[in-house]
């Protein structure tokens, strides 16, 4: 299982390295364009184009850095208030939705990708799926880190219950 995890880690590490450097991407291009535009009163045509790719991209990846983090916002005062059990099966509750909510990414990410394949991008001329190919890519990341926690937890869930039946 760390194996699985170590080798998850290492791939999503490369992403987040892509990530970054899309990032410094798009501020230099940005900037440029801003530079050109007024400075020069010329700009370059497909930076705006570039910059909102990457900003999906982003937002795809930090999405699944989510996941993987468990960043993003949940109601915490009830489970602190109940009996560990309850907030062990709210977790793996949490990750069942992660993993449906990334299959269901992964599976229109898919349709979209396709279709936006059949046109293309006015200013750069290339094919609109550069826009939505990380749908899929970040909803595999999704999964994948959902499934790892879920299986974490209902290992963590079996431990407790067997504490608990063995301690009575």
């Amino acid at each position: 299982m760390n194996r699985f995890k170590n080798l998850l880690d290492r791939v999503f590490a490369a992403a987040l390295t892509l990530a970054m450097i899309l990032l410094v991407v798009m501020v230099i291009i940005v900037f440029t364009n801003v530079v050109l535009r007024y400075g020069f009163r010329s700009g370059i045509r497909w930076s705006e184009e570039v910059a909102l790719v990457i900003v999906i991209w982003f937002t795809f990846i930090a999405m699944a850095l989510g996941v993987k983090e468990n960043l993003h916002i949940s109601i915490t005062i009830l489970p602190k208030k109940l009996p560990r059990i309850f907030n062990d099966l709210l977790n793996i509750l949490k990750y069942i939705l992660e993993i449906a909510i990334g299959l269901i990414l992964f599976y229109f990410g898919l349709g979209v990708t396709q279709n936006a394949a059949l046109s293309r991008l006015p200013a750069t001329g290339i094919t609109n799926a550069v826009n939505y190919v990380i749908v899929p890519v970040s909803a595999v990341f999704i999964i994948l880190y959902a499934a790892y926690y879920l299986s974490v937890a209902l290992i963590d869930l079996k431990k407790v219950s067997a504490t608990a039946k063995g301690g009575k």
